[in-house]
């Protein structure tokens, strides 16, 4: 399904949610991702927002760079390979947060631990000293909401400060470093969604009969929404008519991924913008199930 909207000199967008659709657009070349202020005065506000929470020093966080961006396909690749190699060593079993996350899927500990405790996690991953808390998690959680907020919200977090001190407390925390930034601010939402659906599910009397692909298949939680802007005329079937340069294409995966039980569209895993944490997320996920429903039935736990 697509949903196209246009008004001349406001806004130029348009939404797709068929996962055919999605895969070809992504594969499209004159599709990128690019913060540039341009097009409509919404298609300018919608990317004046990510670029007010996601931009450090100037340069947008690894999930925001356009497709061309000097070093950004070697530096996407090696990431993949070093969270590969974190995955097949179960890294995370030295790390408190991992029995945390555990005791809190199992229903031990309160749901409101999944969110430091993932964070914390992937932030290690970059940094030995990475150190998270409710107050840091609080930050991550601003800056994600904060381009989907409304305009007079947005603006009171701006004026009040509390934008600028989120980003600053993150920035803080990842020591600036981007990975650590991307993985700890926009990656750890979709972990602790997929975790808080484990959690729900473990608790229910259908959760001792289910295979691993099963558990990943309910509780697998993607990024709602891809933001790509046009570069050049393009026309696709999904659309009454010719998408402009500087028209705005939300591809909106989670629907997408629901919709066709397709994990790897889930991590877009045939893209150029792949998630190199893949292979990470879906063995951390995995451990966590199985070492969660031992403590839950009696075994033992983390």
């Amino acid at each position: 399904m697509a949903r196209r909207l246009s008004i001349p000199g406001l806004v130029n967008l348009l939404e797709v949610s068929d996962a055919r659709e999605i895969r070809r657009l992504d594969a499209e070349p004159r599709l990128d991702r690019h913060l540039a202020p341009t097009g409509g005065l919404i298609n300018r506000w919608r990317l004046a927002r990510l670029r007010q929470a996601f931009e450090f020093d100037g340069e947008p966080l690894p999930a925001l760079l356009a497709r061309e961006t000097e070093g950004r396909a070697s530096r996407h690749a090696e990431l993949g390979r070093r969270l590969d190699e974190r995955a097949e060593a179960s890294a995370w079993g030295r790390d408190p947060a991992f029995k945390t996350l555990v005791e809190a899927v199992a229903g031990q500990a309160e749901a409101e631990s999944l969110g430091p405790a993932a964070q914390g996690l992937l932030g290690r991953l970059f940094r030995d000293d990475y150190r998270a808390d409710a107050a840091s998690y609080a930050a991550a959680r601003l800056l994600d909401a904060y381009p989907r907020v409304n305009a007079l919200r947005a603006l009171g977090q701006r004026v009040t400060g509390r934008l600028r001190r989120a980003r600053r407390l993150l920035a803080e925390r990842a020591g600036n470093e981007p990975l650590a930034l991307h993985a700890t601010a926009i990656a750890v939402h979709n972990l602790v969604a997929s975790l808080a659906a484990m959690r729900e599910l473990a608790a229910s009397s259908l959760a001792p009969g289910l295979t691993r692909e099963a558990v990943l298949g309910r509780c697998l939680r993607p990024p709602e929404t891809l933001l790509r802007r046009v570069r050049m005329p393009l026309s696709t079937p999904c659309a009454p008519r010719r998408l402009e340069p500087d028209d705005l294409v939300v591809l909106r995966l989670a629907d997408a991924a629901r919709g066709s039980g397709d994990r790897e569209l889930a991590f877009m895993g045939e893209s150029w913008a792949r998630c190199p944490a893949q292979g990470f997320f879906l063995a951390l996920l995995t451990a966590v199930w199985e070492q969660a429903m031992a403590v839950r039935h009696g075994g033992r736990g983390a």
